[in-house]
């Protein structure tokens, strides 16, 4: 895997066998992955929801790019720790367990890290329990995150939302300044107290902000 075409052109074809165009929306890659494919093809697409999307700010992004050009990804943290991601559990207790006490799903409301290990593992013929995404694949996911985005963005003309957390990792406030430049008819709600994770930790407020937006677009 070279790029992110390869999820691109899966929900490009999904999306043509609808019959209709669709309300685009997404969080993290998938709401990166919702917006190239607006860009490229809008005749799919009436609009966009993006949930803190993974678009670097611009120092990262070049960092990122210089990084891809001299094939030293793999020592980048989210790259290395994806890599190295323990693949095969005892149990799913035991999963759910070690998860609750990591940082990054302690502020994740009830149900939802639940729900996460349910689907996110398989039971194998040994009676263990493996992720279904190999570390491999996640790790080279994120080692060819797109960096082309930024040039792509003013060819984004339909009504977008863009929701995100104050205290995001992902998409910082310089990304979301430069985001405001690039499309000024982009609607940003900034998610104060949240992480990259707004869904999961304001699952309520989120859905919320979607159909206010949704209604005042007459998308509903």
């Amino acid at each position: 895997m070279k790029n992110w075409d390869v999820f691109v052109n899966d929900l490009e074809r999904f999306f043509e066998h609808l019959n209709e165009p669709v309300i685009a929306m997404g969080h993290s890659r998938g709401a990166v992955t919702s917006m190239m494919v607006a860009i490229k093809r809008p005749d799919l697409v009436r609009a966009v929801i993006l949930i803190d999307p993974t678009i670097l700010a611009p120092s990262l992004n070049l960092l990122l790019l210089m990084t891809q050009k001299v094939k030293l990804t793999r020592f980048i943290p989210i790259v290395s720790g994806a890599a190295h991601r323990k693949r095969v559990w005892p149990d799913r207790q035991t999963i759910l367990d070690a998860y609750r006490a990591k940082p990054s799903f302690s502020s994740w409301k009830d149900g939802f890290l639940e729900g996460y290990v349910r689907h996110c593992t398989k039971d194998t013929e040994g009676g263990a329990i493996t992720l279904c995404c190999e570390p491999a694949w996640e790790a080279r996911c994120f080692a060819v995150c797109p960096t082309d985005v930024w040039s792509a963005l003013p060819r984004l003309r339909m009504p977008t939302l863009v929701l995100y957390g104050s205290q995001s990792d992902v998409f910082l406030p310089s990304a979301a300044r430069k985001f405001r430049r690039k499309v000024p008819h982009a609607v940003l709600q900034r998610f104060e107290q949240t992480s990259h994770f707004v869904p999961m930790e304001r699952p309520d407020e989120t859905a919320g902000a979607i159909l206010q937006f949704l209604a005042e677009n007459h998308l509903i």
